[in-house]
Parts: structure tokens; C-alpha cells; sequence
């Protein structure tokens, strides 16, 4: 086989075919963001190529090549080449897919990208889903300039400038390689491709690291060590309940209770349980850990979605022994080549505490991550029921009869799931996750069973407010205007969820003297993944000349979908109060049909004036 590497540009002097027997685009946010992030950050070394994947094609006879392996990152790279203006035209066509050829068809034709997206909200686009919110998805998913560091900003690709979106489009198109593979003319392309779909997982550097921090490790250690490292590595179960060998009568490392950790007696399990021998299928059934470890039932409400993967949770605990260490998988290696005096026990014990108290007191999601609307946030202890089975309620309750399924949240349970989501949703990515690390750095300063409710609510809510006033700093200018007033779709998405908390917060505040308009409207809500800005008066709409349509005032964050179905409507057309609307977008709507339907420059720049007064006031808000 020829295997040759080549650039993005040289790629693109091919044209491609995605076969029929191929499945659709399936990317989704969490991939193309994450190959943004890496594209950008390669990008920062000019000097250095970054090597993006494999490619494997078959050469047909008219010189077009058959994509076999690879469709989803070519497709991609597609995409941002057209929106960084590195393609001119169209070099990926489908198979019979019309649908998807008239899709890039479009698409290269239009001289506008959002004008492209605009007329595509208004088609029927359930075949091509994917890649309309793809393309959505490039247009506004944020970029880290500076992840790790005190200056880092979040930027999309239509709000970063020219000189730094053209070093990215230059690093791209030269400096980004992918490895092509052409396939021998007799190859049986159908076979191939069954192998390619069936073959196992390559090695992932976790995997890599795993095995070099237990080299120097004693057999007995080793058992423990991997029995740690691999039960933490399953991120989706509960700690208690993957690691259940640890969770014994002779040394309960998660107590009698199964609600805390007893660092202690790793070591003790380590010098009495570890050596035990090559045992019979019989002799493993018969131990009574097992049986009652099989006869568990595990309640549906503890099958969740972590909101970090384990890589870059390994990232979290290599930054507590060095605070330069990038939040970051892409540096996994690194970053142990870098710290290879750690003492292998002192990280795994160190990464059992981090991931107990990870569980206990970080929010998760149950419901399909495909689904926004049907998400919803947990955040459970483990307890251990009359029957001595492992069982799961809220962290913070406070009854002691037996939970039902929905056992209902105390007013401290909703409060810290409110924050802990809203940071969530607003730093969505897997990597960087600065806040998640300050926030496990405050929880280990504690032992679990010690870990203050109030305390939680009090670093929470500092942490909001010392990243707004970083972000007025970095922002501030010497205009009169407040620095968030006008910038539209390039208002960062944690303040439009910072004004939502304190609007929420508020209206469950006894405290009249804050004045804070339309407070009495507000109701509950679940903050979701949202993340495209609505303008309540459209672009489109007629007679704006005299209206700022950027203004904050007339903003609120929506999901993507909600925005191409509200897209050209009129403010009195959207302005429908159902449940679950956020604060602000409720307000909006309020305000809207208070004004018999109208939605003006008055309007708007009455709410934004209430916005200021909210933010002016988000100190004493949130009782400091």
C-alpha cells in the first residue's frame, strides 16, 4: 500500500467520494469543538506540523477517490475549510445522497455563511440534520486563545479577528497532515470496510500511562493499583459501585456506610488482600461479597453521564502536583513524561479521593446527551440501606427514611445543582476545565463527610463573581458604553447564565430592598446546553434603522434548534410563555405581551437598564 502524508491542501487536490454503504455524518458538538481546539492550539507553534488522523481511500477510474475509512474528519476538515475560506469549491460529493450533494452545492455557492444557515431554517433539513448543525456549530462553538492561563478567551470563528483566523486558516491548510492510505485496485473494498468498522480500539495514552506509572510497582501493588485505575476509569458508575472489591467487611475503604473513604486502609488492603492466589470459579462464587454484590439492584436514577472524561480527569490530578500542567488530554503523555517522580500509589490513592468526592458532590446528567430538552441534572451520595445493599439518594438530604425514586430536592440540593450546572453548560468542553479543578482543590481540603453545604454555595458563587469582574477587566475600555451592552452574538455565553442564576437566586431571596424589576415572574428552571443567541427583534425584521439589535436587551440564549424555529418569527409570535423558560427570555416575553405584542427600541432599552441594575446588584444578590 502507499502510504504517503499529506497537508490539507494537498489533500484537496483530489476530489472524494463517500460510498453508498457508508453511514451518515454523525458528528456532533463534542468532536467539533474538540478538533477546533486542537487545530488552534497546534496552530500557536508555527514551526510544528499536527498530525490529525488517517485516511484511507480506494482510487476509482475516474480518478475520484472512494473514502473508506475517515468520512467524519474529512467531512469536517470540509467544513471549516469552506468557513476559514480555504475552498473555493466543493471537493466531497455522496453517493446517491441528493439531499447532501444539493446541501454542498448551496453551500459553496453562498457568499455568506449566515445568510446559507438562513435560508437553510426554513427547509426541511431531517436528512441532513447533522450537517446544518455542524456548520451551526463551527459559526459559534468557542475556542480557548489561552486555555490554563489567566488571559484565556473564549472565541468563535466569527468573532475572532482577521490576523488570527488567517494564521489558523494558513496553519491548516499547510501544517495539518492526515495520513492517506490508497488501497491495492483489487482490494475487496466490502470486506475491508466490515474489518475497518469491526476492528478493535487502538491503545489510548491513558492506557499508555497506566502502564508506566506500575512499573515500578511490586506485584500485590500492582493489583491494587490497577484495580483503582481501572474503576475510576469508568466514569458513567459510581465509584462504590465499580469498585466493589474494595467495598469489603475486613477493610471498608468506603466505610461501614459506603459514605466515605478510608485512605488508611488502602495500604492495609494492599498488604493482606492483594495475595490471593490463583482462585476456582466456585471458591470466587461462593465469597460473600460477591453474592451480595450480584443481588444489588441499582436505582435507574444512578446511570448518568459524567461531564468529564477520564483523560482529562487524570489532567485534574496531575495539576495538583504541578499547577503549570495543561488541562488538557492532548498533553496526557507529556505531562507524566514531565512528573515521572510521582509516587505511582500516592497519584492512584490521590485519584480514588478525587473521584469519591467527584461523585458525591459534582452534578451529572441522566437522559440522552442527543436530547437538550430531556436532560436533567443529579448529584448523589451513596448510603447503605437496611438490607446492607449499596444504595444512592441527594447529597444533601437530610431524611433518613428510605428515598423513592424521585425524592425531592431540599432548597441547599437545588441551589448547588443550579450552580454547578450553570458553570457546566457554560464551560462545556472536557478539556480546560479550570473551574472543576478549583472547585475538587476547595472540596479535598476537607474530608468528605465534613464538607459544608454553605461552604459549597459560598465558593461557588465567589468563583461566578471573580470570573465576571476578570471578564469586565479584560473587556473594559474607555468608552462610557458597559463593555456587554452591544456585543450580540459575541456576548459571552456565561453572562447571559450569570443573569439567569442571579435572576433565579433572587426571586428566592426575602430580601424586597434589591428592586429588581420583573422578579415576581420568575419560576424554576433546569439550565441546559444552550448555545446559540436569540435576537428577540430579528435581523430580518422591517423598520430597525433606529433600533440596536445587538443590544443585550433584546438577547437571550436558546438551543440551536430553537433558534432556526424562531428565526424570521416576530417578537409577538415567539413571545409564548411555557415552563422551563429561562429568566431573562421569560422576561422578554412578559414584557413583550405586557406591550400588547410590541417589542421596541424602548423595550429593549428598558431591559437592558434592568439587566445593569441586576448585575450592579449581584454582590448583595448573593449575600456578600
Amino acid at each position: 500500500m502507499n502510504r504517503i502524508n499529506k497537508t490539507v491542501s494537498q489533500i484537496w487536490d483530489d476530489n472524494y467520494v463517500v460510498p453508498i454503504y457508508q453511514r451518515n455524518y454523525a458528528w456532533g458538538e463534542d468532536q467539533i469543538t474538540q478538533l477546533l481546539q486542537d487545530i488552534y492550539d497546534a496552530s500557536q507553534n508555527e514551526e510544528s506540523n499536527y498530525f490529525i488522523g488517517s485516511l484511507v481511500v480506494l482510487l476509482r477510474t475516474d480518478g475520484v477517490f472512494e473514502v473508506i475509512d475517515g468520512q467524519q474528519r474529512l467531512t469536517t476538515l470540509h467544513l471549516i475549510c469552506k468557513k476559514l475560506g480555504i475552498l473555493k469549491q466543493s471537493h466531497l460529493s455522496y453517493d446517491s445522497r441528493p439531499e447532501v450533494e444539493e446541501f454542498f452545492s448551496d453551500l459553496f455557492a453562498s457568499k455568506a455563511c449566515d445568510e446559507f444557515l438562513e435560508d437553510y431554517s426554513k427547509r426541511d433539513t431531517r436528512k441532513i440534520y447533522h450537517l446544518v448543525e455542524a456548520f451551526e456549530i463551527l459559526e459559534s462553538t468557542g475556542i480557548h486563545t489561552h486555555a490554563g492561563h489567566d488571559d484565556d478567551m473564549v472565541v468563535s470563528l466569527n468573532s475572532m479577528g482577521d490576523e488570527v483566523k488567517n494564521k489558523m486558516a494558513e496553519y491548516l491548510n499547510n501544517n495539518v497532515i492526515l495520513v492517506r492510505t490508497i488501497l491495492p485496485d483489487d482490494t475487496d473494498v466490502a470486506a475491508y470496510f466490515e474489518i475497518m468498522n469491526n476492528r478493535g480500539e487502538q491503545l489510548q495514552e491513558h492506557e499508555i500511562v497506566k502502564a508506566l506509572m506500575m512499573k515500578s510497582l511490586d506485584e500485590d501493588q500492582r493489583k491494587v493499583f490497577a484495580s483503582i485505575w481501572d474503576a475510576c476509569s469508568q466514569m458513567n458508575i459510581p465509584i462504590q459501585r465499580s469498585l466493589s472489591s474494595l467495598r469489603n467487611n475486613d477493610y471498608p475503604i468506603f466505610g461501614p456506610e459506603y459514605d466515605s473513604l478510608r485512605e488508611d486502609l488502602i495500604r492495609l488492603y494492599r498488604l493482606h488482600d492483594s495475595n490471593e492466589g490463583f482462585q476456582s470459579i466456585d471458591e470466587i462464587l461462593s465469597k460473600s461479597d460477591i453474592e451480595q454484590t450480584d443481588n444489588e439492584v441499582y436505582p435507574e436514577e444512578i446511570e448518568y453521564n459524567s461531564i468529564i472524561d477520564f483523560p482529562n480527569f487524570l489532567m485534574l490530578i496531575f495539576k495538583t502536583y504541578d499547577s503549570s500542567c495543561q488541562l488538557n488530554a492532548n498533553y496526557l503523555q507529556e505531562t507524566y513524561d514531565k512528573n515521572q517522580s510521582v509516587n505511582s500509589m500516592d497519584f492512584v490513592e490521590r485519584l480514588l479521593k478525587y473521584r469519591t468526592i467527584f461523585d458525591r458532590f459534582v452534578v451529572k446528567t441522566t437522559g440522552s446527551e442527543d436530547d437538550v430538552e430531556s436532560m436533567h441534572w443529579i448529584m448523589k451520595k451513596p448510603y447503605r440501606d437496611k438490607k446492607g445493599s449499596l444504595r444512592f439518594r441527594n447529597t444533601f438530604s437530610m431524611a433518613n427514611g428510605e428515598p423513592d425514586e424521585n425524592e425531592a430536592e431540599n432548597d441547599v440540593q437545588k441551589r448547588i445543582v443550579k450552580q454547578l450546572s450553570m458553570l457546566q453548560v457554560t464551560f462545556r468542553n472536557k478539556k480546560y476545565k479550570n473551574w472543576l479543578f478549583d472547585y475538587l482543590q476547595f472540596l479535598c481540603e476537607n474530608n468528605i463527610e465534613h464538607i459544608n453545604a454553605n461552604l459549597i454555595i459560598k465558593f461557588l458563587d465567589e468563583w461566578m463573581l471573580s470570573f465576571y469582574n476578570q471578564l469586565l477587566e479584560k473587556n473594559d475600555n474607555e468608552s462610557k458604553e458597559w463593555v456587554f451592552e452591544s456585543l450580540g452574538v459575541d456576548t459571552p455565553h456565561f453572562l447571559f447564565n450569570f443573569i439567569d442564576y442571579l435572576y433565579w437566586v433572587e426571586s428566592r431571596n426575602p430580601k424586597p430592598e434589591n428592586h429588581i424589576s420583573y422578579i415576581e415572574e420568575v419560576k424554576d428552571f433546569d439550565f441546559k446546553y444552550y448555545n446559540s443567541v436569540e435576537h428577540h427583534l430579528p435581523q430580518s425584521y422591517e423598520n430597525i434603522d433606529q433600533v440596536n439589535i445587538d443590544n443585550i436587551g433584546n438577547l437571550c440564549l436558546i438551543s440551536r434548534s430553537g433558534n432556526s424555529s424562531l428565526n424570521d418569527k416576530a417578537p409577538k409570535e415567539k413571545a409564548r410563555i411555557v415552563p422551563g423558560l429561562y429568566p431573562k427570555r421569560r422576561i422578554m416575553y412578559t414584557m413583550t405581551q405586557n406591550n400588547a405584542g410590541i417589542w421596541d427600541r424602548k423595550s429593549i432599552e428598558e431591559h437592558c437598564d434592568d439587566i445593569k441594575n441586576l448585575l450592579n446588584k449581584r454582590e448583595s444578590i448573593l449575600n456578600f
